[in-house]
């Protein structure tokens, strides 16, 4: 007996904005993605009960998944066994590697998850010589094969690029050059000047500095411990980075504070020349709640809903360039090339292939948790590397597959599952998120295609 016909779980219509009575399908694990008028959503939506359509058209719907004779379980299955499949790939294909330069920073930003304790000045944690070549030891033990190492390292904190640091800042970047290695710095972009002769495409190539609004709004949360104002030594320094043809990308984290001064930022910048580089942009990030940031710490930020954020992104126009999971290039990219979307089956390298090394010798899967000894994978040294096997468990070898509510989701191989130690915080938001960013997206990335193909 044949099987009957259903729709498949993992249709995703998307309603367009610009196009009344028109429909975006995207499905879930064959990556195909279609224009459709709603008149055929509706019939394939009610196939398994009613349907005239055409026995052309029924095949051409069962070849691209809209439509199925699998079993939703049978589906769910499908996709489990891609998931791991993606997961394997992932793990062999892309070894990622973070330095936490030094835990110490000059900053005291009132929502930092890494805590104080590593920033009164007490602890002088920062990487030595012998740590260094130790550490480029361990890249090559942890992954021998170089073509199969990412060859840029990102260069994290507390604050990588301290003044008082860049003696062994300059060692760790001449002898990554020498290995082939160039630079990433996630800095806070106020001592970047001390480092000058480090800012080029194949040394230092990118810098991402956060910047919480202009002047007056940026400085009462990007607070220096000495009590300086931050805002117009960065503006000075990312101007020279931008010069010596080096990537800049500000980041402004957001709440309800300072959420409605974003395009008065943008138009700073402008006026500025920066959105003249090709090597300059701006973001605007959620500003999460989680554990990590005490009561006391951040009593003055107010955070914002998940809902309210995306609109906001919507009404800036500004989501090609936004917090959004790569969504935009991906569709876009999907619709112009006429290809499959590329799928996922973990939200990031901290599930697979990412490793994030500090001074003091341990191996943290991901900067969130840097410092959270319960969260470390592992210790290094001269003498070898030894694992903590729970946390590889709990990290490296879980994918969307063995977790709920992933499992059964039809965004589940775009999404991925989302940040893992958000997951494990049991926050909930980034489902909701991802939806909400999903149909924007794809609005945004429709609208580009028409634009540039008329």
């Amino acid at each position: 007996m044949e099987a009957p016909l259903r729709t498949s779980s993992y249709l995703i219509p998307v309603k367009l904005e610009s196009e009344p009575d028109k429909y975006i399908l995207i499905h879930g694990y064959t990556g195909v993605i279609d224009i459709a008028t709603e008149s055929l959503l509706k019939k394939i939506q009610s196939v398994a009960s009613d349907t005239d359509l055409l026995p052309e058209m029924v095949e051409v719907l069962l070849k691209r998944g809209y439509i199925t004779t699998k079993t939703q379980e049978e589906e769910y299955a499908y996709v489990a066994r891609m998931a791991k499949a993606l997961h394997k790939e992932s793990e062999i294909l892309h070894t990622i590697f973070t330095w936490v330069v030094t835990y110490n920073c000059n900053f005291r930003c009132p929502y930092c998850f890494e805590g104080r304790e590593n920033k009164d000045g007490t602890r002088k944690i920062v990487f030595t010589k012998e740590m260094v070549d130790c550490a480029y030891q361990t890249m090559d033990k942890i992954q021998p094969h170089k073509e199969l190492r990412n060859n840029i390292i990102t260069l994290y904190g507390g604050e990588p690029l301290l003044a008082e640091n860049k003696d062994i800042v300059t060692y760790i970047v001449e002898e990554g050059v020498k290995r082939g290695y160039s630079f990433v710095a996630v800095t806070n972009g106020y001592e970047v000047d001390a480092f000058l002769d480090l800012l080029a495409p194949d040394k230092i190539r990118k810098l991402q500095i956060t910047i919480d609004g202009p002047k007056d709004m940026h400085n009462q949360r990007r607070i220096h411990y000495a009590g300086y104002e931050t805002f117009d030594k960065i503006i000075s320094n990312i101007q020279l980075a931008l010069e010596r043809d080096v990537k800049v990308t500000v980041r402004m984290n957001t709440d309800s504070n300072n959420v409605d001064k974003f395009l008065e930022l943008k138009s700073y910048f402008e006026n500025q020349g920066f959105m003249n580089y090709p090597k300059f942009s701006i973001y605007s990030a959620l500003l999460k709640d989680n554990d990590s940031i005490t009561l006391s710490e951040h009593q003055n930020l107010n955070f914002l809903s998940v809902g309210t954020f995306v609109d906001k992104q919507k009404e800036w126009e500004w989501a090609k360039q936004g917090q959004d999971y790569g969504l935009y290039k991906s569709i876009y990219k999907a619709l112009s090339e006429k290809r499959f979307i590329q799928f996922k089956s973990i939200g990031c390298a901290a599930q697979a292939g990412g490793y994030v090394l500090d001074p003091l010798g341990n191996i943290y899967p991901c900067w969130e948790v840097i410092g959270n000894k319960e969260y470390c994978k592992g210790r290094y040294n001269f003498d070898g590397i030894t694992w903590n096997d729970s946390v590889l468990t709990q990290w490296n070898h879980t994918d969307i597959s063995q977790k709920n509510p992933c499992r059964h989701c039809k965004y589940a191989l775009m999404c991925g599952g989302g940040c893992p130690y958000y997951h494990m915080l049991g926050n909930s938001r980034q489902c909701a998120f991802f939806q909400k960013m999903f149909g924007m997206a794809v609005n945004y990335a429709y609208s580009t295609f028409k634009y540039n193909n008329n």
